[in-house]
């Protein structure tokens, strides 16, 4: 029987608690990649970027917080690729819109429930796999 690689998820929160209950909740589908700060997570996507299927994202860390790894994803076209999954405690207004405007697909409050969490990175990894391939097959002329 052949196994099927794991798809991979990066998280980059600066708390190691909500690190280690994201990858407890999603480590059996896929494979855990953790960062404790934005200038780590940088870092990994610089050089594993292309085996990343989505980043689960805290806006609120230090060294480089959520929105500067999203602008560090914008500008190497990362996020072209790469789906963004915000999860914060905090749920203003303006820091959802701002989420959205750099690109992120999703924004999950704290506390969140895990099962709904779940179904959400699922959705959002099986969206982008799914406009990758879009974009990848050969257009069908009649």
């Amino acid at each position: 029987m052949e196994r099927t690689q794991k798809q991979k998820i990066l998280i980059i929160d600066g708390s190691e608690l909500n690190r280690a209950i994201l990858a407890d909740m999603l480590g059996d589908e896929y494979d855990i990649i953790e960062a404790e700060n934005g200038l780590r997570g940088v870092d990994i996507l610089r050089r594993q970027g292309a085996d990343i299927s989505l980043v689960l994202l805290d806006p609120v860390m230090p060294e480089l917080d959520g929105f500067g790894v999203l602008s560090a994803m914008n500008q190497n076209r990362w996020i072209e690729d790469i789906p963004v999954v915000m999860i914060s405690a905090e749920s203003g207004t303006s820091l959802v819109e701002r989420a959205f405007s750099l690109g992120a697909a999703d924004f999950i409050t704290r506390p969140f429930h895990p099962l709904i969490a779940r179904r959400r990175v699922d959705n959002a990894v099986r969206l982008r796999a799914k406009e990758n391939r879009q974009h990848s097959a050969p257009s069908v002329r009649p």
